[in-house]
């Protein structure tokens, strides 16, 4: 079945419920997490197994070093078309900064999404170095990029609400992010996979980005 919000429930529950408080989830095709790391610009910080220990790395970081440096762990996974790589971050905010992101999307898909603990989300899709299409998850009407109703029959289809009239809140946008993911990637992220994952890691500088 194509993914929908309702795959992404799993988000709320523990461990991952703190990702409702704040995350980055980065798809790119064809590139290894090694590489992935390099041209995010981040220093090799050694590999995790897990969601639980990329966790605790990445508060001992927050601990150390505040915002000056962000964690960022990347892993291998099969998508449309093989091989893409999947960059977490818990709290940070990488995968949303142009600076790093255009130049890693040049010749190949790069989906981003990210929220904070404000509720205040992104979601980017770059094609070959130019940003298609960009919203906010939780106002999915204001949209911008090259092309900002390309996605919207997909965005329809994952459970975003588009009623520019609404009054009230009545889906999960970061479910839908993450269901929308899945639908341009074909990456299909579950609570197993995140728990036995091995995250090769590395940490940015703030001069970075």
């Amino acid at each position: 079945m194509p993914a929908a919000a309702d795959d992404y429930r799993w988000i709320d529950e523990e461990p991952f419920g703190e990702l409702i408080e704040g995350y980055c989830a980065t798809l790119v095709r064809g590139m290894t997490p090694q590489d992935f790391l390099r041209a995010m610009r981040a220093e090799a910080d050694g590999d995790l197994r897990g969601y639980a220990e990329l966790s605790n790395r990445t508060w001992a970081c927050w601990d150390e070093f505040e915002d000056d440096r962000l964690l960022i762990g990347a892993t291998a996974v099969l998508g449309d078309g093989g091989d893409w790589v999947l960059g977490l971050e818990i709290n940070g905010y990488l995968g949303i900064q142009r600076r790093l992101v255009e130049p890693v999307s040049r010749g190949t898909r790069l989906i981003s999404h990210f929220r904070n603990v404000n509720a205040v989300g992104d979601f980017n899709r770059w094609e070959d170095g130019e940003l298609r299409t960009e919203f906010e998850p939780l106002f999915p009407t204001q949209r911008g990029g090259a092309a900002p109703d390309e996605l919207v029959p997909l965005m329809a289809e994952v459970g975003f609400d588009l009623d520019e009239h609404r009054e009230q809140v009545d889906f999960d946008p970061t479910a839908c992010a993450f269901a929308l993911a899945e639908r341009l990637t074909g990456v299909r992220l579950t609570a197993d996979f995140l728990s036995d994952a091995t995250f090769s890691t590395g940490l940015v500088a703030r001069g970075a980005y």
